[in-house]
């Protein structure tokens, strides 16, 4: 996990997640039952007890140090993000606090918190809070029987199966009506992803059969599930259940055995980086953060804070993790006081770092950089991710208007709408946008890492369907086509078909639905100006951190040349799909956006880009001129 998100090439590097998950579920589990069948009883106060002291006194320095050091170290467009995760991460609610959150664990914004990575501990302990207490009952149930143990698994089996139904369900887009929230549940909440645990539990429940398998056996199920594991590390695509069956089969494989995994992992410097995992754990991701923001697209800058993060890590683990764990004395009442300061004085750090947020906000650098910064009118009228239209409040109308124009995409559509608007009105029409973040618009499938997001097709066909019946004057369509295309992590399938994260195989997807759909609309008699991708511009502004921004150090530019290289594929397909719709037309804004062969992220001290792949609003209103002569030339007159 830490190579992962130290920018490594371990593209299926997140389902460190999922091992951890079953691993903890076992571990857990098999202290819990040496208690059980030792005394008969868990005693609940004793083992919360014992989860405190182990997990809250480091958790509230990394909290708190890091919140203070977010003040100035901080990507400047996650800083209120970051004070309210590190609030709700020291309540253990992070998975909570991110789960309500439009952004997904492997979007931009997502990943400029530095405290994103708590999401599951929270998890973690919001399952441990009732698992003990269900274990503790069934054990009871069965007691009288002597089927303690067949009563606890077949609760435990039981729990799995309702909670991967949950997780099925929300990843399908059931339950919740918002398909991107139920997505953002599957990803985050704790009931979807209790199976986890479970399955590392049913592994402890079911040891004394896998004690009994021949040493051969046990050598086949380690290698499948090294195997198991190793396939889905080396996936760009989402799939829990082959990491989490692969941690359970080498779990089960490692019960009263010694393989050559066991005696590999019983190595010193194996030993010493698996005490300090949690502390590492701690302090690997606001770091890495952090280096991405002070030094915003130097390829070193996460590698090398994932390195240093061992520091604070073995200080963590020497001066605080041990005396703590360690402490006889820390019992009874004194540990609610240590909980309790462990839980307090972060939240006043994190609540610090919102006060000094408001304060350093009212700089001029940081007004110029929030007007950058600011977001697009279909988002800030609630136009995007609704697969209706409130014409109310997404329309731009003009007295005597002798048509309209529709603005129509994903969230590469959505920069446009302040220039479009203005175009359109100024030719006599109204104007209308409709956009969902994330979606193509050409009602392919899309699949992420946290899961597919069922809400796209469906936008993609009532949107056309609605184009066709109220024949606008003109559809100006925009989409971020190279990153579904080039992004390997991005799935892509048509309805009922594979998905497919091969770019060439995505290309021909992409081209046969953009087809498709241009030539409904021209037999529909409504013509299209469809805008080809803008070129990106890295490293990121929102990346920059305040210290830059207070320095005015936080402008970019990239050559014209990686440009051209990067579009090539998605704006090859985007003419090849225009050619076979006579009333469509293709504008490419890279001569505009990138003269003498550099593009760059501002111009006079005025940010054109808001992010990396998006304009600003007043970047994107330097093209109104460009967007009233395409509208005047191709819109159909009525």
């Amino acid at each position: 996990m830490i190579a992962f998100h130290a920018g490594l090439p371990v593209p299926g590097g997140f389902i460190g997640v999922d091992v951890f998950f079953a691993i903890s579920g076992f571990v857990i589990t098999q202290m819990l039952l040496t208690e059980l069948d030792r005394t008969g009883s868990i005693d609940l106060l004793r083992f919360y007890g014992r989860r405190a002291k182990r997990l809250l006194p480091a958790l509230a320095v990394m909290v708190g140090s890091v919140a203070l050091l977010a003040t100035l170290a901080a990507p400047a467009a996650s800083q209120w993000a970051t004070g309210r995760t590190g609030i709700a991460a020291s309540l253990f609610g992070a998975n909570i606090e991110l789960s309500n959150r439009q952004a997904g664990y492997f979007d931009v914004g997502a990943s400029l918190d530095p405290f994103l990575h708590t999401w599951t501990l929270a998890v973690e302990e919001q399952f441990y809070l009732f698992f003990p207490v269900v274990l503790l009952v069934g054990w009871y149930a069965g007691r009288r029987l002597r089927l303690s143990r067949a009563v606890v698994t077949a609760g435990v089996l039981a729990t799995c199966v309702c909670s991967l139904a949950i997780s099925f369900l929300l990843s399908g887009g059931g339950l919740v009506a918002d398909a991107d929230f139920a997505g953002r549940l599957a990803f985050y909440a704790a009931p979807a992803r209790a199976w986890e645990f479970g399955a590392g539990a049913l592994v402890a429940l079911l040891a004394p059969l896998a004690v009994r398998l021949s040493p051969s056996a046990r050598a086949v199920l380690g290698i499948g599930g090294i195997a198991a594991v190793g396939l889905a590390a080396g996936r760009a695509e989402a799939n829990e259940l082959l990491p989490v069956l692969g941690s359970c089969v080498l779990l089960a494989a490692g019960c009263g055995a010694t393989l050559g995994v066991g005696r590999a992992l019983s190595l010193r410097p194996v030993v010493w980086v698996g005490d300090r995992s949690y502390s590492l754990y701690l302090w690997h991701w606001p770091l890495i953060v952090f280096a991405g923001a002070l030094w915003p697209g130097a390829r070193w800058a996460a590698p090398f804070a994932a390195v240093v993060s061992v520091v604070p890590a073995w200080l963590s683990y020497r001066y605080v993790e041990n005396p703590t764990r360690f402490n006889p004395r820390l019992v009874g009442r004194r540990v609610v006081v240590l909980a309790a300061a462990c839980v307090g004085i972060p939240v006043l750090a994190s609540g610090a770092l919102l006060l000094a947020t408001g304060a350093l906000g009212r700089t001029g650098q940081m007004e110029t950089w929030k007007r950058g910064a600011a977001l697009h009118a279909d988002v800030v009228r609630g136009c995007d991710r609704s697969a209706t239209v409130d014409v109310r409040r997404c329309t731009w109308s003009v007295p005597g208007s002798v048509g309209n124009v529709v603005l129509y995409g994903d969230s590469n559509a959505g920069q446009f709408t302040e220039p479009v608007a203005r175009a359109a009105n100024r030719a006599g029409l109204d104007f209308t946008v409709t956009t969902y973040s994330s979606c193509p618009p050409v009602g392919l499938r899309v699949e992420r890492v946290s899961g597919e997001l069922g809400a796209c097709p469906g936008f993609g066909l009532q949107t056309l369907q609605r184009l066709i019946s109220s024949r606008p004057s003109l559809v100006v369509i925009a989409a971020r086509t190279d990153k579904y295309l080039e992004d390997s992590s991005i799935g892509l399938a048509a309805s009922g078909g594979l998905m497919t994260h091969d770019p060439a195989a995505k290309a021909r997807l992409w081209q046969r639905a953009l087809s498709a759909m241009l030539e409904r609309l021209d037999a529909a008699g409504v013509p299209v100006l469809l805008v080809h991708p803008v070129p990106s511009v890295p490293p990121m502004p929102e990346q920059c951190a305040v210290l830059r921004i207070l320095l005015e150090r936080c402008g970019s530019s990239a050559p014209r040349d990686a440009a051209d290289e990067r579009l090539a594929r998605a704006i090859r397909v985007e003419r090849e799909a225009v050619t076979g719709a006579p009333t469509a037309r293709a504008l490419d804004l890279t001569d505009v956006l990138c003269p003498d062969r550099l593009c760059v992220s501002s111009r006079a001290g005025i940010p054109i880009y808001r992010d990396a792949q998006h304009l600003s609003v007043d970047g994107a209103l330097e093209l109104t001129d460009l967007f009233s002569r395409a509208i005047r030339a191709h819109a159909r007159s009525s």
